[in-house]
């Protein structure tokens, strides 16, 4: 039997077939990775601000009554420095301090309580934080990149009248915080944080002044430096 080969036609025909199909399989190849990676890249985002937003979530739920005092020793006005620019972020930046740091059986040299704050530096958003509450050695807080490339923060606080209000100056904690977040080229992210607090601010009774007033009146008073008279 006579065997017949292959004419160029043909072979340039297989050639062409070949190479179309290598051309596909390499898109499709480059187009899984580069989903596989976005959604990678997603993935990694939304894990960083779950851990954000649960941070924020220990820190607001755990804030507290603590007046801190600067390098000067002086007390600052409320429980909560809040503003745009404050502690150095290119937008809102917020100090408080929490309750809650553990500290098991006091084995290190520091309190349960912690003085913590937000801000937004090189577009990352870091959460800082100091050992110890006062600021009166002038240590630099130690800081906790939590998010990046962020272009907005923004702070408000719910007051006992259930009204947001953009900044906060009572000597009081507020029924809750809410955080905007804004990433690059995205849309706004709004989250509401609860607090032990009520946004009332506590005021001086008229009943312990009358006390106090009736007890420097009264003779037989239990005062203190009355009776360490007597015994001396």
């Amino acid at each position: 039997m006579r065997q017949r080969g292959f004419t160029l036609l043909e072979v340039m025909v297989a050639l062409g077939i070949l190479a179309f199909v290598i051309l596909a399989t390499h898109q499709i190849l480059n187009s899984t990775l580069r989903a596989k990676e976005t959604s990678e890249e997603v993935i990694g985002e939304l894990e960083s601000l779950q851990t954000a937003f649960r941070l924020m979530d220990q820190d607001f739920n755990q804030m507290t009554k603590r007046e801190v005092r600067n390098e000067a020793g002086d007390n600052n006005e409320s429980y909560i420095i809040h503003g745009r620019y404050v502690v150095n972020s290119q937008y809102d930046g917020i100090v408080f301090v929490r309750d809650g740091w553990t500290n098991p059986i006091n084995l290190l040299p520091r309190s349960e309580l912690q003085a913590v704050g937000y801000r937004v530096v090189d577009d990352n958003l870091e959460r800082i934080y100091r050992i110890y509450v006062d600021e009166l050695d002038g240590s630099e807080p130690r800081v906790q990149v939590v998010l990046k490339n962020i272009e907005e923060l923004k702070f408000e606080f719910l007051d006992d009248k259930q009204k947001w209000q953009e900044d906060w100056k009572k000597k009081a904690l507020p029924l809750a915080v809410a955080v905007t977040i804004q990433f690059k080229d995205a849309e706004p992210i709004r989250r509401l944080f609860l607090t032990p607090g009520d946004g009332k601010e506590q005021q001086a009774s008229s009943a312990s002044g009358n006390g106090r007033n009736n007890s420097n009146n009264d003779p037989n008073s239990n005062n203190g430096q009355r009776v360490s008279g007597d015994r001396s």
